[in-house]
């Protein structure tokens, strides 16, 4: 029993990285209109950013963080600014069909800077902290509590300043957002900034609590369609939802079946409640 719920334990962790790697996705669906794929390289672009500030140059890993997180923020803003803004007029089929061709292209970029390997940032041994005969790290402590943070921010910057009500405004109707005088083109630009920077944070811990290899990035976008699906592509709360049964899910299955599996588990789930609720938990609430 004990160590069923330590993989219960485990996947409530995984959730909530997998919150952090999905909330941003979603926000740019939202209020941009189509599926970013290179979202998921950006999770690479902050880990390498952190893991060059901090291996390379020596620095302490919470500047390399920082700048991690905002390199990964002004990188995603500037392709949304000279990538997809010149191409939103072709209508979001054609602009998912680029953003995968992005992704390859940064993933390409990392390759060829960083090269093939395994590197690890330059940070103290995770210490486990140990509760009723269950275990966790303070690495995935630190990611549950920026799960919280963030979503919670994010939460309250949509609903509670000019910019997020903006932003709202914009998600559920940009042309009606655009005759009521809502510059459409700076809440396109927060929104980038937002998204990219919660992928930033998403990749400094993928650095923390995993090894890097160049194509880890890439890995993550299945379970981040995965977490997005099930939630119905849209509302905040919806994403956590789903973040926390897919990271269970996953993470639990390895009590049955060989760990491999996990990724086809995610998308098992998100089958399973598609085929009671194909407006996946958010249904047609709006996104907040």
């Amino acid at each position: 029993m004990t160590l069923f719920l330590q993989f219960v334990l485990t996947g409530l962790v995984t959730g909530c990285f997998l919150i952090l790697a999905t909330i941003g996705f979603s926000f740019t669906r939202r209020v941009e209109g189509f599926l970013n794929i290179a979202h998921a390289e950006l999770l690479g672009v902050s880990a390498f950013a952190t893991w060059g500030c901090n291996k390379l140059l020596g620095w302490h890993i919470l500047p390399s963080a920082a700048v991690g997180i905002v390199v990964t923020a002004f990188a995603g803003l500037a392709i949304g600014r000279i990538v997809y803004d010149p191409i939103r007029r072709l209508g979001p089929s054609v602009m998912l069909i680029t953003s995968v061709g992005v992704a390859y292209a940064i993933g390409g970029t990392i390759d060829a800077l960083i090269g093939t390997g395994i590197r690890t940032l330059d940070i103290p041994l995770a210490t486990s902290i140990r509760f009723w005969g269950l275990r966790i790290t303070d690495y995935q402590l630190i990611v549950v509590v920026l799960a919280i943070l963030c979503s919670a921010s994010l939460a309250l910057f949509l609903n509670r300043t000019k910019t997020g009500l903006a932003i709202r405004a914009m998600s559920a109707n940009p042309e009606l957002a655009a005759s009521r005088g809502i510059d459409v083109k700076k809440t396109s630009r927060a929104t980038w900034l937002i998204s990219s920077g919660l992928a930033g944070v998403a990749g400094v811990m993928l650095g923390v609590i995993a090894t890097l290899s160049t194509d880890i990035a890439f890995h993550q976008i299945l379970q981040i369609l995965a977490v997005a699906i099930l939630a119905g592509l849209g509302s905040l709360y919806a994403v956590i939802v789903s973040g926390l049964i897919v990271g269970v899910a996953m993470d639990v299955s390895v009590f049955w079946i060989p760990a491999g599996y996990r990724p086809l588990v995610a998308f098992a789930v998100v089958i399973l409640v598609l085929l009671f609720r194909p407006q996946g938990i958010a249904g047609s609430a709006s996104g907040k």
